[in-house]
């Protein structure tokens, strides 16, 4: 064979290979469409959804004519068994149709993590059905925002929705640049990611827990009126911060870089706003003996058992389920200590946070396998119980489990894991969470890419030689 014919089939199969690696890296992160139906006044959504990564960095969503943007949710999702985890992100960006009709969206492509993810677009039809009022969504909590200036056209404003908390409560911070409708002067964003990178750095807190909304690249644009006159604010960050001590939180003044057109002189200037300092004083929790276990938020707990009566020695599971309004992240439910009566496994905990309107809410679950040892009813509240202070009472609330396990059967003085065959905790006892765990699809890619190396080196020397007999 010649060298020229080795080289064309190196070519081939580098290019499909790479076309099926590519392939394959991006099914990690997809696109969806919301429904082709939707009736006047319920928003339209499109959504990336992200899975196995943290990051979402991503482009400004595609615009769809005859409807008008509605802000993001962010919903993050994950799951733990042992020392393993699964995490799917989802950013949705909603649309609301300013009349019945059909609308096109039309095919378009984002950059989502540093990866090119295509969508075919479709048609859209809004319906003139009417919402029932329940249906509605929620309105974020609008703070009208205090002007710089009186006569200010063009500010920047770094804002946040309380300037007192409890500790663990959240407050909304968000940083956005307002231009008014009317402001005769044309400007443009000038190094807005290095810019937005070094404001960051002097706003962020270190005594806070930080849950982002992920706004990277381009600017989330809203419409605005403030004492009467109409502003567009092109929002650059926003956070929910919740306090872990009672130390004063110092946001400083920022300044960002615009680029001012012009037109008379032909040349562009630059002209700088600064945003006003901040502070947030939060306050400690009141007195309790509980208060070190207590978190802070708004929450509702609900308990769960897969079945009402259980053989002693067979799994049942009992599912505890908390979600409100708060910073989900330290909520732990203690693993009973086993007795003569059951025998407890660590939970399985699966965690979904959603940030929208700014708010962080969601749910978290934690999933935890018994064994009885002996026949009997065993309230369940001798084992569970959780306390957390609310914010919107300013009160502690103490939870505990109102069920009743009742097991029948003989004693048993051993159990073993039958009882927990074809669960995640089958042979729990066994498995070794000292050794580090394997992410088979990235060692995947990483061998992937090193073959594609040795090819590249392979097709390079052939063709050295080629060129020199």
């Amino acid at each position: 064979m010649k060298p020229q014919q080795i080289y064309l089939i190196i070519i081939i199969f580098y290019c499909s290979f790479s076309r099926i690696f590519v392939f394959a890296q991006q099914n990690n992160i997809r696109i969806e469409l919301g429904a082709s139906s939707v009736p006047l006044g319920k928003p339209y959504t499109i959504s990336v959804v992200i899975t196995g990564s943290e990051d979402r960095e991503y482009d400004r969503f595609p615009d769809i004519i005859g409807m008008s943007r509605r802000g993001t949710t962010t919903t993050t999702s994950t799951t733990t068994v042992g020392n393993r985890s699964e995490i799917v992100q989802r950013i949705t960006q909603n649309y609301i149709p300013n009349q019945p009709g059909n609308y096109v969206v039309t095919p378009f492509t984002m950059n989502v993590n540093g990866q090119s993810v295509q969508s075919m677009g479709g048609i859209v039809i809004v319906t003139d059905a009417i919402v029932k009022e329940a249906e509605l969504e929620e309105e974020e909590e609008v703070v009208e925002p205090m002007l710089p200036d009186a006569k200010a056209s063009a500010f920047l404003l770094l804002s946040a929705n309380r300037n007192q908390v409890y500790t663990g409560e959240g407050f909304n911070l968000s940083l956005g640049f307002f231009v008014a409708d009317d402001n005769p002067l044309e400007m443009d964003f000038y190094a807005l990611n290095l810019q937005l990178g070094a404001i960051l750095k002097q706003i962020r807190p270190a005594n806070c827990w930080e849950e982002n909304f992920g706004i990277r690249g381009e600017p989330q644009i809203f419409e605005t009126t403030i004492k009467g006159r109409k502003y567009t604010e092109y929002r650059l960050f926003q956070a929910v911060y919740f306090p872990l001590n009672t130390e004063r939180i110092q946001f400083p003044s920022v300044s960002l870089k615009m680029i001012v057109k012009n037109e008379k002189a032909g040349k562009q200037e630059f002209l700088t706003f600064s945003s006003k300092p901040i502070f947030i004083q939060p306050i400690a929790l009141p007195k309790d003996p509980q208060q070190n276990q207590a978190v802070t938020g708004d929450y509702t707990v609900r308990d769960e058992l897969s079945t009402q009566v259980v053989q002693t020695g067979k799994s049942v599971q009992y599912k505890i389920i908390i979600s409100g309004t708060g910073n989900l992240t330290p909520i732990l439910i203690p693993t009973p200590e086993n007795d003569n009566f059951f025998d407890f496994y660590p939970p399985s905990i699966q965690q979904s946070v959603v940030r929208r309107r700014g708010r962080v809410s969601g749910e978290k679950t934690f999933t935890f396998q018994i064994i009885p040892k002996q026949a009997g009813n065993f309230p369940l509240s001798t084992y569970f119980r959780w306390i957390f202070f609310n914010p919107r009472t300013k009160a502690y609330q103490r939870w505990k489990s109102d069920l009743v396990l009742k097991t029948q059967g003989e004693r048993v003085t051993n159990t073993d894991t039958d009882g927990l065959a074809g669960t995640i905790f089958s042979n729990l006892e066994n498995v070794d969470s000292t050794k580090p765990f394997v992410n088979v699809q990235a060692t995947i890619m990483s061998l992937a890419n090193g073959l594609l190396a040795i090819m590249v080196l392979g097709m390079a020397y052939i063709f050295v030689r080629s060129r020199r007999g």
